[in-house]
């Protein structure tokens, strides 16, 4: 059994920094199970009526972008994001945009099963899914119930996302994710192949703080030869490299103009996103933004002191 604060810290780490509570009025009893792999995340939650917030004052440009999908297999609740209520129903599939605020009351003594996943592998259907955050599905009928047969099952055996080849689990769940709750016919998805590449984007964008990162250690991971992966690559507006390159700086420029970062010293957040030389970092900065990090330091620290 765990308390709302505990529930709170293991969904807090489990998905994105969440305010979990309960009512005072009775004792609150819940059982939570968390497992996950790189892009893909799953839970089972029994728990009595509890509130779950996604609030802005917790949010941080570090968060990762995730989708959460909930199977409601027991309990109703409400939904609010974007000053829309919804109510979710037993049976009912539910995705919420975790990039937004949103709140999310369970009324009853429910089971749930809570997915996390990554936004890069639904590709440009994240979009799609993003305009219909917070609307329940019924998983009563068509690619709705397939992947609710799925939730369920996981839900029953949640560390099966940890075991082997957790690539082709992702592909499956994330195509019957797609079709179940976007509408969109399994004729239209991407292809195998793009699907691969979402799969490798979402490995790398989790690995990012990996400073032994490269194309060999991606390659191996994935069953496929660093030649392939380049293949894979191109036509893109970068290669793998210099894309891995361009995103590690994208977050470390991010972090440094956050204010709320300001306690870390620059080494340690090019540290975070795998990036051990600082000067190499001030030369690629500086071709790509006309300043240095610690110019960018600078700027951020004057404007928070001035009056």
């Amino acid at each position: 059994m765990v308390r709302p604060d505990q529930l709170q810290s293991a969904a807090s780490d489990f998905l994105v920094p969440l305010r979990v509570t309960a009512p005072d009025r009775q004792p609150f009893r819940a059982t939570a199970e968390f497992a996950g792999t790189t892009g893909l995340s799953v839970g089972r939650l029994r728990c009595g009526p509890h509130r779950v917030l996604r609030e802005t004052t917790a949010m941080s440009s570090t968060d990762p972008d995730l989708f959460k999908i909930t199977l409601h297999l027991g309990g109703t609740a409400v939904t609010s994001q974007d000053d829309r209520q919804r109510r979710v129903r037993t049976g009912d599939l539910l995705a919420i945009d975790t990039t937004r605020p949103y709140s999310l009351r369970l009324l009853d003594p429910c089971d749930v099963v809570v997915v996390g996943v990554s936004r890069t592998l639904l590709g440009p259907h994240a979009q799609t899914l993003a305009r219909r955050s917070g609307e329940a599905v019924p998983a009563d009928k068509g690619l709705a119930a397939l992947c609710a047969g799925l939730l369920a099952t996981l839900g029953d055996h949640v560390d099966t996302v940890t075991g082997p080849r957790p690539e082709f689990l992702l592909g499956a769940m994330t195509n019957l994710l797609i079709g179940a709750l976007t509408g969109i016919p399994p004729e239209h998805m991407e292809t195998p192949s793009g699907s691969h590449i979402d799969r490798i984007v979402a490995y790398t964008l989790g690995d990012l703080g990996n400073e032994k990162l490269c194309v060999k250690s991606v390659a191996a991971q994935h069953r496929i030869s660093p030649r392939r992966l380049h293949q894979l690559f191109r036509g893109r507006e970068r290669t793998f490299t210099e894309w891995v390159r361009h995103e590690r700086l994208e977050r470390i420029h991010r972090d440094l103009a956050d204010p709320a970062q300001s306690n870390h010293t620059i080494t340690a957040i090019a540290r975070r996103w795998g990036v051990p030389n600082t000067s190499h970092l001030a030369r690629a900065m500086k071709k790509k933004y006309g300043y240095t990090a610690a110019e960018l330091r600078r700027s951020v620290t004057s404007s928070a002191t001035r009056p």
